[in-house]
């Protein structure tokens, strides 16, 4: 099993429109849920390797982070040493040291360096790539994508002084031209996002965790049955039903 997100802070939700943040607090509950259940944490090449290009054994389960979010070394990283556990941090290799471009501006969030890259990588956190720009690979053609790999393999490769085998699809976007390119730059594995059953190891699919899931919906996600049911038209139907009160409690949350 391999779990998906971003960054693990506690940011102010109109500041983090897309829900990329999950709090700490969340994050920890997330963890010793798995915890209790007797899952084993393992880095995502790791897994590839155990899986033997199959569906991995039960009972294992890898952390991932898209984009290189600061917070990854200054709240996630203290984390998991203190639970002892590996991760993933998929980088996005041209925003190094860039204002988070997925944040309001009023939160000061921020991409890692290029030290601080170092740093969580020198901390046995795996360091994968996440492309250079953070196009969706599927509408590109074989030139482009091959640029957007490569280029983030190599240069974080040349920050980190590591090997960076692994690799993460920019929105989980993914065709002929995309796979080619992971493949031709030698990575072991790569990670789609959920909807995606292939256990192939450049095609891994991912549960998604945001920063609004509550631990019924991360059970409903790792369970791969979040997606069928959100997807579903009473669930469409229901969510057109009880939108402007779901905006009203909002406001009046934030207004609290």
């Amino acid at each position: 099993m391999i779990v998906g997100g971003h960054g693990v802070a506690a940011v102010e939700p109109e500041l983090d429109p897309e829900n990329l943040c999950v709090t700490p607090d969340r994050f920890r509950a997330q963890l010793e849920l798995l915890l209790s259940a007797g899952f084993r944490f393992v880095s995502v090449g790791e897994l590839v390797r155990l899986a033997a290009g199959a569906a991995p054994p039960p009972g294992l389960a890898a952390l991932t982070f898209d984009d290189g979010m600061e917070n990854n070394l200054s709240v996630l990283a203290p984390i998991l040493r203190e639970y002892a556990l590996p991760a993933t941090v998929f980088v996005v290799s041209g925003l190094l040291g860039q204002p988070n471009p997925w944040m309001d501006p009023r939160a000061r969030a921020r991409m890692l360096t290029a030290d601080e890259l170092r740093e969580l990588a020198a901390g046995g956190v795996e360091i994968g790539a996440h492309t250079v720009t953070h196009p969706d690979l599927s509408a590109l053609g074989e030139e482009a994508c091959r640029r957007e790999v490569q280029g983030s393999r190599d240069t974080l490769q040349d920050v980190t002084g590591e090997p960076v085998a692994t690799f993460a699809y920019p929105f989980f976007g993914h065709g002929p031209a995309a796979v080619g390119a992971v493949r031709a730059a030698g990575f072991s594995a790569a990670v789609t996002g959920p909807g995606h059953q292939s256990w192939k190891p450049l095609t891994l699919p991912r549960a998604m965790i945001t920063g609004v899931d509550g631990l019924t919906a991360v059970v409903a996600k790792l369970a791969g049955v979040y997606e069928p049911v959100h997807r579903s038209a009473p669930s469409a139907a229901v969510r057109a039903l009880t939108r402007r009160p779901r905006q009203r409690l909002r406001r009046r949350r934030r207004g609290a």
